[in-house]
């Protein structure tokens, strides 16, 4: 059985942009402590502290000629890639040379939408379609041509995008009234407000860009945990605030009323009585049979209300976990039996964040679990 373990050391490495041709590398004895998460629709940061005594005058040297997005910050577990994105800042002071760090999608936050948005069409490059398909396209179109860069891909992502498409087919667009405007915003923004509301979940590892949808009761687990393979406190949330028993979509606004859709799904129960959550988009086009398609996938994993789990700061993965790092994808299901609280939980969870720091006296491996829901099911009122 594979387990999370300990590793050995941690070594980081400063790449030129694209991830391929090393720049310099702090030897293990100078590099004293490292940070660095993965998260589920976000941006992944990492930062790593090097001892400059240690360094020597050679790499100081190097190291003050690191420069913010031209270099990569690179970081390995043993010899496994893990993390990987695009220097953010750097820092020093007498003692300590530091270096901060986000992942590949800090360049998706970085890159401004040239492309009109009008995934409607049957056929085409820009055809309705998974959202997965969709937001990759808006990507590739933004990024292969190179009008407005140095080169085609400049940030070196397009060969590293893996998709797992959800089923539904979907319709997109922003466009304005013309059906010729252009959304002039970064592409992470488009993906937050208007793919993410749609079924889009997105996350790195190292430079992987992972295009995926949200894990059901119906996908096969990573891994089995209990509190056993939990090193500390965790804690157990019921959180009535994120229930619902009708979810409700509306593009209406408070100075737009009529001439309007809404689209509605729920489950009503004596239990809950009626918990209604009201969410607004903005999104153009969109039809009433849209609109329940985004309630129906807004509605999962709120009822009943929702019971997530959380490992909280101090609070590790034991080394003997049934799971490896590459297992801990945000997104992933993860089961867990925390027997022994009176909150008894026995149920599948996906992983939303892992938050890693490495010293010279080992690794923390912190982990942040949201309840899973059930596959969708039902037609359109």
């Amino acid at each position: 059985m594979t387990v999370l373990g300990c590793p050995q050391e941690y070594r980081a490495v400063i790449h030129w942009r694209g991830g391929a041709r090393p720049f310099t590398s702090p030897g293990v004895s100078a590099l004293t402590s490292v940070k660095w998460n993965r998260t589920l629709n976000d941006t992944g940061e990492a930062e790593i502290s090097i001892a400059k005594g240690a360094a020597g005058a050679r790499c100081c040297g190097l190291l003050g000629q690191v420069e913010p997005y031209a270099h990569e910050l690179s970081l390995y577990r043993d010899t496994e890639l893990v993390w990987q994105g695009p220097v953010t800042r750097v820092r020093e002071n007498r003692d300590r040379f530091l270096i901060e760090a986000r992942d590949m999608t800090e360049w998706l936050a970085r890159t401004t939408n040239a492309l009109v948005l009008r995934f409607v069409a049957a056929t085409g490059a820009t055809r309705r379609g998974p959202v997965q398909e969709i937001a990759e396209t808006i990507i590739r179109l933004n990024m292969e041509t190179g009008l407005l860069a140095s080169e085609p891909d400049w940030a070196k992502m397009l060969n590293y995008i893996v998709r797992d498409d959800d089923p539904t087919e979907v319709s997109f667009e922003k466009d304005g009234t013309d059906n010729t405007s252009i959304w002039f915003v970064p592409i992470l923004r488009i993906m937050d407000e208007e793919l993410v509301p749609r079924g889009l979940e997105y996350t790195t590892v190292g430079r992987a860009l992972i295009l995926g949808r949200p894990r059901t009761t119906a996908d096969p687990t990573q891994a089995r945990l209990t509190l056993d393979h939990i090193a500390g406190d965790v804690e157990i949330i019921r959180d009535g605030l994120s229930a619902a028993t009708l979810m409700w979509i509306t593009n209406q606004t408070d100075q737009q009323i009529s001439d309007t859709q809404f689209g509605a799904s729920g489950v009503i129960t004596s239990v809950y009585g009626r918990l209604d959550t009201l969410v607004r988009t903005q999104a153009e086009g969109l039809t009433a049979y849209d609109l329940w398609q985004l309630a129906r996938a807004s509605f999962v994993g709120r009822h009943p209300a929702p019971t997530a789990l959380s490992v909280p700061d101090g609070s590790t993965l034991a080394p003997s976990a049934p799971v490896t790092m590459r297992q801990l994808v945000p997104g992933v299901r993860l089961d867990v039996a925390a027997t022994g609280m009176c909150i008894g939980v026995s149920q599948p969870y996906r992983l939303s964040d892992v938050d890693v720091a490495w010293t010279e006296s080992g690794e923390s491996v912190g982990v942040s679990l949201i309840p899973i829901g059930d596959p969708l099911q039902g037609d359109p009122p």
